[in-house]
């Protein structure tokens, strides 16, 4: 998977100005989760709150994250209503994180997940609204998006060329179940069934040799 933002997509500069211009404090941007991570993924947060949340591991203990990956809406941070046994939000309050909301959406096995922040006052309705439609709107697009990655090419290439999957991972210097992630991706924006599917798809479309 591509740990980076989706720049490639057409609309996303737009989308993103939405984001900023309403979560003044921060926004973060998880687009199509599944087990093996986000396979896009945006922060405006303060660096400091984003490396204090992955070096306390907060993702465990974050009531706003854990709402979003047990339901699909829209909600303001504070209606969220589960503990914060962590004091995970006290603690995004030292970063300007007073305020927010989270909003989720599914397409296919995977879960986008976007979350804006202010300082100042909680989102307005019409806020709610505009970047409820912008997200919705980004999320479809992320899942008509057909385009391959460098690595998921590679893995494909390999498979052209008559690897094993065990041989690319070899070739590639990561694991067989990476090459399997990659191909897995690969597949889904095809529309291939199996592996050689999307490798012949592939192929008639030039995108490998």
């Amino acid at each position: 998977m591509s740990f980076v933002a989706p720049t490639h997509l057409p609309n996303y500069a737009n989308h993103r100005e939405i984001f900023i211009s309403i979560g003044v404090a921060g926004f973060s941007l998880l687009l199509n989760f599944t087990r093996q991570g986000p396979e896009y993924l945006d922060s405006t947060y303060p660096l400091a709150w984003q490396e204090e949340y992955d070096t306390g591991h907060y993702y465990f203990k974050d009531p706003v994250l854990i709402w979003s990956l047990a339901r699909i809406g829209d909600r303001r941070w504070s209606a969220v209503g589960l503990p914060d046994l962590a004091r995970v939000m006290a603690r995004a309050m030292l970063h300007n994180l007073n305020y927010g909301a989270a909003f989720v959406r599914t397409s296919g096995k995977s879960r986008s997940l976007l979350s804006v922040g202010r300082s100042d006052r909680e989102l307005t309705d019409a806020e709610m609204g505009k970047v409820s439609e912008s997200f919705t709107a980004l999320v479809q697009e992320a899942g008509n998006d057909k385009t391959l990655t460098a690595k998921e090419l590679d893995a494909l290439q390999c498979l052209a060329n008559d690897m094993t999957l065990d041989a690319a991972a070899r070739h590639l210097g990561v694991s067989t179940a990476a090459v399997k992630a990659r191909l897995s991706a690969a597949r889904q924006r095809l529309g291939a069934e199996t592996n050689y599917h999307a490798v012949a798809v592939a192929l008639r479309s030039k995108l490998i040799r």
